[in-house]
């Protein structure tokens, strides 16, 4: 498959997930996990909601790789036009569609997908792939490890305007306003300069028409510009805070570069997000592994999405012991519910930690972990002990745990 075209897949079941609740063939167990987390919250309140990322005229889109330890992760990038509808029942209750660069973090694991698994109904052997999809020969959908590449973590960064075909568009309006103007003063010329000859009143209401016309699309031309300025200038003000984060990718890539010589920034980023999404939507953070903080979260019960401004503000990192410890700040935009959903620009504050001598795994899986002690695999989610041999589970040898998170 063409790189980029993994995130076209993405996108078009996450758009099927939010219609009909079938979860996302090509997403990570955490990821999925994460989807079904919202679709609980939102199914608490009678909500439904409807996402999608429509391809937009002349869409910039890349993908950025690295590897180690056996996988390869890439960074995949496109423009769209995200559009977002809430309902209740036959009711629309907020609708939404702005431009935004949609990012995807696709991890792969060289050499997964041949693998092979045996059906436990029909005892046919299949791939890693038609696992995935099901038995081919009896239908028998089973559980299997993490089948690669999947995507790990997907986000948003809200645009300004839409930036295909925009001096197209303001051609075009120019054209009618001007058109219509022109038209209107033609007419209203002709009319009124009843005793003039036939011959010059035509002339000189073409000559009043297209002149006005031509200074009226200027003047449109200059509201519609000023509009934008305005829409710039306000998306800047909302953007100001955030400018304080402009150095964290080089200090949290030179911090963790001694531990994780192929950390990406990128991936960090979506891992911090998910984690924040993990805690707000859960109904049940006592037990949550990732959670090892004591503060009150109530505050984000009614919290139905968190999409992300596009800065993460790296405030201290350092090392104590053999601990890893990252202060930062995150720019969302979190979705409330009750009553009506409403947007609001919000800055989470939080803690992580992680060992030091814990090795870097990008398809590490909470969902299906190994005890060092008897090697049992079991999902750590809401566990922090060994269902087999009762020995204590520490998440943060693996991975980030957040230890404090506030608004």
């Amino acid at each position: 498959m063409i790189q980029t075209e993994q995130i076209d897949t993405f996108t078009e079941e996450l758009h099927e997930w939010s219609l009909d609740g079938k979860e996302p063939a090509c997403a990570s167990r955490d990821l999925r996990y994460l989807l079904d987390l919202q679709e609980k919250r939102l199914a608490r309140e009678g909500i439904r909601r409807e996402e999608s990322y429509p391809h937009v005229r002349e869409e910039i889109r890349g993908c950025a790789d690295r590897s180690g330890n056996g996988y390869t992760s890439r960074i995949l990038y496109r423009e769209a036009t995200q559009q977002i509808t809430y309902r209740q029942g036959d009711q629309t209750l907020k609708q939404i569609r702005r431009p935004v660069t949609l990012y995807a973090a696709v991890v792969d694991h060289e050499g997964h997908e041949d693998r092979t698994f045996r059906c436990p109904n029909c005892g046919h052997e299949l791939t890693a792939r038609q696992a995935r999809d099901g038995c081919p020969h009896c239908g028998t959908f089973f559980e299997t490890d993490e089948v690669y590449p999947c995507v790990a973590s997907y986000y948003t960064v809200p645009g300004i305007v839409e930036r295909a075909g925009l001096m197209d568009r303001l051609k075009k309006e120019m054209r009618i306003a001007g058109g219509a103007c022109g038209a209107v003063l033609a007419v209203i010329s002709f009319l009124s300069w009843h005793d003039m000859d036939l011959v010059f009143r035509i002339l000189g209401a073409l000559l009043m028409g297209a002149f006005y016309g031509a200074v009226f699309a200027f003047i449109w031309y200059m509201l519609r510009s000023l509009l934008l300025a305005g829409r710039l200038f306000r998306e800047a003000g909302r953007a100001m805070p955030m400018l304080k984060a402009v150095r964290s990718r080089k200090k949290m890539t030179t911090f963790m570069q001694p531990y994780d010589p192929d950390f990406s920034y990128e991936a960090f980023e979506g891992r911090v997000l998910s984690l924040l999404r993990s805690i707000a939507l859960s109904d049940d953070r006592g037990t949550l592994s990732v959670w090892e903080g004591s503060r009150d979260l109530s505050a984000f019960d009614k919290v139905a999405d968190m999409q992300y401004r596009g800065a993460v503000y790296i405030r201290r990192c350092e090392r104590s012991g053999n601990t890893l410890r990252v202060e930062g700040t995150a720019f969302l935009t979190n979705t409330y519910l009750g009553g009506r959903v409403r947007e609001k620009d919000e800055t989470i504050r939080f803690i992580l930690e992680k060992e030091a001598s814990g090795p870097a795994d990008p398809g590490f899986s909470i969902h299906r972990v190994s005890c060092p002690s008897c090697g049992g695999s079991f999902d750590a989610t809401h566990r922090r002990d060994c269902p087999y041999c009762g020995a204590g589970y520490e998440l943060r040898k693996k991975d980030w745990v957040v230890v404090d998170m506030r608004k």
